[in-house]
């Protein structure tokens, strides 16, 4: 984009109508414009909300830690949808004063801020804030006990071990769970609590022990596993095969692997032959969860190929991988399985996970599978800004096969979507939707009428109606 384009954008954060200023914060954020971030910081005081969250949202996205301040100084004052807004902000932004103010989020009265600082720093991974967060395990409340317990296994550091083994005898399954979880994370944890935990009451647990004994634990180890094989629930005693199988094929892969004469695919061949489709995909989705990201990768690029129904739910995990190469493979392995991948992704789109939310409507979008143009309208109403700008540059890609569903859409009650509709119709500058259009501009909306107005202009520019 030329300067005086950039420019623009930046003089419209001051324009008399919100709807524009809102729509400015929204490019110059999803552009990455370094140069925007003190104009940005001008308008989180706006007097409409909208223009605050957009405001905070691109400051977050463009990682100037710069902003960090301002945000951290209207914090106290600022509604709960602006704070949680903030939190993810400063998440994102990083580096030692975000660090600092998230530690101190921690300590806030409001559960979903303290739930949100600490998932906020386990994406920051800093070794610096492993002492607060253990210390904030005190605070008796399952869903931030496991928000800090996945933060500090995103960190891995050693000292969270402890913590972590003591919180194995809560009286709750799904924290005793996530806690065999996170130290199965760190490394050198040791195997003596995942051992002990294939003896817990709660089959969610054992099932959770099976896995990770397999995973860690020395060969002698695994005869822990056989008493489980006649385990009253069907998960654990089938986790304990797979272990068992695992182990005993892993060493035919390895062997195979290592014969660089062959191809690539050759190579795939011949282990599909051996052990068949169903148990490399086994076996693949395991070397999903390895310590060694590069591993990980060549596993998501292998069940890709493989191009079988059961390769997409792994595939769909890989995509909230801590490294961006894993996301990124497992996103291209599940654009080349064209149709098999469409309904679980369409489902993905309703996870509570908004980071899954959103690669799922923008794999859709590559996919650009009519199924899926209902359920990405759905996500326009999504609470995730983020999520709705996905969907929204999805949607485009569909071209005219979405203009139908979008033009009745026009009429949706509420008015963030009828706006997002009129501006997708814009993008997709199909002339049938310009007579629906032009009914928004009595829209009772402010928004919605300007949304609408840009949407006509757009298409009268591409079919010379000027």
């Amino acid at each position: 984009m030329e300067n005086e384009d950039i420019d623009g954008l930046i003089n419209a954060l001051k324009d008399r109508n919100s709807y524009i200023r809102y729509k400015a914060a929204e490019a110059l954020g999803d552009m990455g414009i370094k140069n925007a971030v003190d104009p940005l910081i001008s308008i989180l005081d706006d007097n409409e909300i909208l223009v605050q969250e957009m405001a905070i949202v691109s400051l977050g996205k463009i990682g100037d830690k710069k902003a960090v301040y301002p945000l951290v100084a209207m914090f106290d004052d600022a509604k709960t949808e602006l704070r949680e807004l903030m939190i993810y902000a400063l998440g994102e932004i990083g580096g030692r004063d975000s660090m600092e103010y998230l530690l101190l989020a921690l300590l806030d009265d409001d559960l979903d801020i303290k739930i949100r600082a600490a998932e906020a720093l386990g994406k920051l991974s800093d070794p610096d804030a492993v002492d607060d967060l253990i210390s904030s395990l005190e605070y008796e409340d399952a869903e931030f006990q496991m928000a800090v317990m996945n933060a500090l296994g995103e960190i891995g550091d050693k000292k969270a071990i402890k913590s972590l083994i003591v919180l194995l005898n809560s009286d709750k399954w799904i924290i005793r769970r996530c806690s065999l979880n996170n130290l199965g994370k760190i490394e050198d944890s040791p195997i003596e609590p995942f051992i002990n935990a294939l003896y817990d009451d709660d089959c969610h647990v054992r099932d959770k022990a099976v896995e990770l004994v397999g995973k860690y634990a020395a060969d002698d180890c695994i005869t822990y596993l056989n008493r489980l094989l006649k385990d009253p629930d069907d998960d654990v005693r089938q986790r304990v095969l797979k272990v068992i199988e695992k182990r005993r094929v892993n060493v035919e892969v390895e062997e195979i692997a290592e014969d660089e004469t062959e191809s690539e695919k050759e190579k795939l061949e011949k282990v599909l032959a051996k052990i068949g489709k169903e148990e490399a995909i086994k076996i693949l989705t395991g070397y999903l969860k390895d310590k060694n990201p590069d591993i990980r990768t060549r596993a998501a690029e292998i069940l890709g190929e493989i191009n079988d129904k059961q390769a997409i739910n792994p595939l769909i995990q890989a995509l909230n991988d801590p490294k961006r190469k894993v996301r990124k493979k497992a996103k291209e392995s599940l654009v080349e399985q064209d149709g098999l991948a469409v309904i679980p992704l369409i489902n993905l789109l309703y996870d509570d996970n908004t980071h899954l939310r959103r690669k799922a409507a923008i794999i859709l979008g590559e996919l650009v599978d009519e199924r899926s143009i209902k359920p990405l309208i759905n996500k326009l109403q999504d609470e995730d800004a983020r999520v709705r700008q996905k969907a929204a540059i999805s949607l485009v890609k569909f071209g005219e096969k979405a203009v139908k569903i979008l033009i009745e859409t026009l009429k949706d009650e509420d008015y963030l979507v009828r706006e997002k509709a009129a501006e997708i119709l814009g993008e997709i500058r199909d002339p049938t939707a310009l007579e629906p259009i032009e009914a928004l501009l009595k829209d009772e909306n402010s928004f919605v009428k300007e949304g609408a107005q840009d949407a006509i202009r757009k298409i009268k520019m591409k079919n010379n109606k000027f």
